[in-house]
């Protein structure tokens, strides 16, 4: 195309409706080969041009790198964490990631599709400053990237510039914190620390912490600024509960900490109100929390015996019994449900016997005797949290889960569970959903409020979903994704989890929510349901920091703003419509399009 027409069709694209888009390789305006050098000489030489993993399974395409040794390797690999987080650009969430995956035809052309062109192999601050920095002068979309478990696609973007923060290690035991809103034992992690990391830490020091059940997530990154759930929640609540201080680079490239009395509006939002919007994280620190045992059990049964009504009868009964468990002592418990089996898969009682979980669990075990349902229960006791982890959560550091899956998430509340007709009623949708063999539920059950006040209070209020205080089980709903099908398959089962699953989960579930780290990129008024109430303040904060809005990711805070359609991120039509863009509750007037339907 020649280059005239080339700065007329950008220009036509740019311009149209008063519309901003950010460059992408072959805009004229995208940065030249020798700039992008000189930028890589400004960072040390800390600048990598991504070229996808899978390229080594093509052998067309502009990434063709065809090795049919390599290739075999890399699919045993591919739905496990590790090689995904150790390598820049690369993410987990499969529906972004078909331009050059491993199991699609050889001859198929390895195209960076929606992977960010270059990374920026964050070292500290300095890394961070540039990088936002030649982001504003040349217009290039700016993603931040930490391990890509984000299931919505938020670490990644086509002709992206990545921060990547894998490599932002450090963890300092503190154990002697002092602040006018905490005394005690405290950490600092890097914005690349592992939930690994700093639970090795940690239990070297004689202490646990707040961090994600799988050991892979980072602590700092998403899974904490999204609120954050654990095994530990019961007791000290969600990981944005623990947070005594954010250290962050602003989108005007400052180096701030935001804690409950400092910058303490950036601290509120950044502690649940979701991350790659407000800021970049450089550092957190958080809680700790005295180490001890805890106890831990299995249970499975299923329908085989006594068929499959007393099979749901049961399911029924178990989730009505769950808040009086989970209220005992801070146990939290973990289940899978398909439509022929139930398993416990993690249950932890912190400073309980096996004995005493066994106890625990006793009432239930008595009402799948009396409906004639065999089962098999098993109790354990763990020295400390790690071990706990490494039980239920191991083999380190990838975890027991595969990485790719389409997902989404709903709060259940303790009114459901407890009143009958409403249990009733989501036992009917939980039935329903896994029917087909296509869908898994994943339930974990805890209380973060919803029981009365923590036994350990939540450091300062933050912006967390409020529907989290009033809810027993966060109910995941998940299909493995299945690279052997045509992709049309699973744009069905996505289309079945978006406009079937979930409106019938949340018409039995009123008023709830979903939680945003584990919720459907596709999810519908996902302002509403990701974060509530708190909508309209988080908005306030993301314009009053990042006022051109630099930060964009999938779903979060002021993305409504943007369009990313076929892979260039567009200010929307509406963008500058800023007094009537929003209600009294803050939620958008213009529709609730998510942008990415669309994937590369």
């Amino acid at each position: 195309m020649p280059r005239s027409l080339l700065l007329v069709l950008t220009s036509i694209l740019t311009a149209t409706h008063g519309r901003r888009c950010k460059n992408i390789p072959g805009d004229a305006d995208w940065p030249t080969r020798a700039e992008w050098g000189a930028f890589n000489e400004t960072l040390g030489g800390r600048l990598i041009a991504t070229v996808p993993l899978a390229s080594v399974c093509h052998s067309e395409g502009a990434f063709a790198q065809y090795n049919e040794t390599a290739c075999a390797a890399l699919q045993e690999e591919w739905n496990r964490p590790q090689v995904l987080f150790e390598t820049p650009a690369a993410i987990m969430p499969a529906w972004f990631q078909e331009s050059c995956n491993p199991f699609s035809p050889a001859s198929q052309p390895c195209e960076l599709g929606n992977y960010a062109s270059y990374s920026i192999n964050v070292a500290g601050v300095e890394d961070v400053v540039a990088g936002i920095k030649f982001s504003k002068t040349h217009n290039v979309r700016l993603v931040v990237k930490n391990t890509g478990h984000d299931l919505s696609g938020k670490s990644t973007g086509k002709g992206g510039l990545s921060l990547w923060m894998h490599n932002v290690k450090g963890t300092e035991i503190i154990p002697e914190y002092e602040s006018s809103y905490y005394k005690g034992p405290a950490i600092k992690v890097g914005a690349g620390v592992l939930g690994l990391e700093a639970y090795q830490a940690a239990d070297s020091a004689g202490y646990r912490l707040v961090g994600g059940n799988c050991p892979s997530v980072g602590v700092a990154g998403g899974y904490t600024q999204g609120g954050g759930h654990s095994s530990l929640s019961s007791q000290y609540g969600l990981a944005a509960d623990n947070v005594l201080e954010w250290e962050v680079v602003t989108a005007s490239g400052e180096h701030i900490i935001a804690t409950p009395r400092s910058n303490e509006d950036l601290y509120w939002a950044l502690s649940g109100g979701g991350g790659g919007t407000y800021a970049v994280v450089i550092s957190m620190t958080a809680r700790l929390h005295k180490d001890g045992p805890i106890g831990g059990g299995y249970l499975t049964f299923d329908n085989l015996t006594a068929g499959s009504d007393a099979f749901w009868q049961a399911v029924g009964l178990f989730n009505q019994r769950l808040p009086a468990m989970i209220d005992e002592g801070g146990n939290t418990i973990a289940y899978s449900l398909v439509n022929s089996a139930f398993g416990i898969y993690n249950l932890a009682a912190p400073g309980r016997s096996g004995e005493e979980v066994r106890a625990l669990l006793e009432p239930f075990l008595a009402d799948l005797e009396a409906l004639g349902i065999p089962y098999n229960c098993s109790t354990h006791e763990s020295p400390t949290f790690l071990e706990q982890l490494r039980r239920d959560y191991g083999p380190f550091p990838n975890g027991p889960f595969e990485t790719s899956a389409i997902i989404g998430s709903r709060l259940i509340s303790r009114a459901v569970l407890l009143e009958p007709t409403d249990n009733e009623a989501l036992t009917k949708v939980l039935r329903d959903t896994t029917s087909g063999n296509e869908f898994v539920m994943l339930m974990q059950a805890l209380d973060v409020g919803a029981g009365g006040p923590l036994s350990v209070a939540p450091v300062a209020n933050n912006a967390v979903l409020p529907a989290w205080r009033a809810t027993a089980v966060q109910a995941i709903v998940t299909a493995p994704w299945d690279w052997t099908v045509p992709r049309p398959e699973m744009e069905r089962r996505q289309y079945v989890l978006t406009n079937e699953i979930t409106p019938a989960l949340e018409a039995v579930t009123p008023g709830s929510g979903a939680y945003l780290n584990e919720g459907n990129f596709a999810q519908k008024n996902w302002q509403e349901e990701f974060y509530g109430a708190n909508y309209r303040r988080l908005l306030e904060i993301k314009e009053k920091y990042d006022p051109d809005s630099l930060f964009y990711a999938t779903a979060a805070v002021g993305s409504e703003n943007w369009e990313d359609a076929d892979g260039r991120l567009c200010t929307t039509d509406a963008a500058s419509i800023c007094s009537a863009r929003y209600d009294s509750q803050g939620y958008s007037l213009l529709g609730a399009s998510t942008g990415p339907l669309y994937a590369v």
